[in-house]
């Protein structure tokens, strides 16, 4: 019911993104709100939850009374890792949209086990079912995009930082590219920058576990190797003038992210 696993958050995000491509979502009709019982559930009610006070119920709305949500149910399919779901789904509204959201869980063996009931301001309602929308669309058709991918350091030059305990998680949207990576002498680094086709132009800062703090600029060129895996060859600049290269190679994402 409920699994354990250890992974980058750009590996998290893409395996939340496929289990919600994967999971069967139902946005319920009309608003829907909190109310207090005294004794047995309305026979509408979706979910009772119990404090010290007593009970509460989460039914359907009268027209401008109270506080009104709009739900969407998830059913996820059988032996599916959702770990991490309703926290990613929660924060990534929140950042997107500005709403908080409230979840109730329950648990039907029969379609896969946990379930989940999503609540989030009835005024916002058509943008989180727009924006759930987006986040259930694969990727596109471009080859070449850098999203969502972890990349490894296969080479470098004497002037690089990076090795190969160095690893690379990238996100683009829309030709913004932008990427995270520590490891080796690495304590953090951010690049950001902009892909047309196969060029990626990006400045950079780093800090190294020496306490140094660099920067420069890079131009990166993205091609597809022979094992499918995409490859980026950077010639980069420090801020000294300094040159070098380096090769990265995807990781792989492996689910049709």
């Amino acid at each position: 019911m409920v699994s354990i696993s250890r992974e980058r958050p750009v590996e998290s995000e893409r395996r939340l993104r496929a289990v919600l491509r994967a999971a069967q979502l139902v946005h319920l009709p009309g608003a829907w709100c909190f109310q207090r019982i005294g004794g047995d559930p309305p026979v509408r009610a979706l979910a009772t939850a119990k404090d010290v006070d007593g009970w509460c119920a989460l039914v359907p709305a009268a027209p401008h009374v109270g506080e009104q949500f709009g739900v969407t149910l998830t059913t996820f399919p059988p032996n599916v890792d959702n770990s991490g779901y309703v926290g990613w789904l929660a924060t990534t509204i929140k950042q997107r949209l500005g709403s908080g959201v409230f979840v109730i869980c329950g648990d039907n063996p029969r379609r896969g086990g946990i379930f989940d009931y999503l609540g989030y301001p009835l005024e916002v309602t058509d943008a989180v079912h727009n924006l759930i929308d987006e986040l259930r669309l694969p990727v596109g058709g471009d080859p070449l995009d850098l999203d969502l991918h972890v990349f490894e350091v296969v080479a470098t030059s004497p002037a690089s930082a990076i090795s190969r305990d160095t690893w690379f998680e990238f996100h683009e949207h829309d030709g913004i590219v932008e990427a995270s990576y520590t490891g080796g002498q690495i304590v953090t680094g951010r690049l950001v920058g902009r892909r047309e086709h196969d060029r990626v132009r990006t400045a950079y800062t780093q800090l190294g576990v020496d306490g140094l703090l660099q920067t420069g600029t890079a131009s990166m060129r993205v091609e597809k190797g022979t094992d499918g895996q995409l490859l980026l060859t950077e010639s980069y600049t420090w801020s000294d003038g300094t040159t070098g290269r380096n090769v990265l190679r995807s990781a792989g994402r492996g689910d049709g992210a």
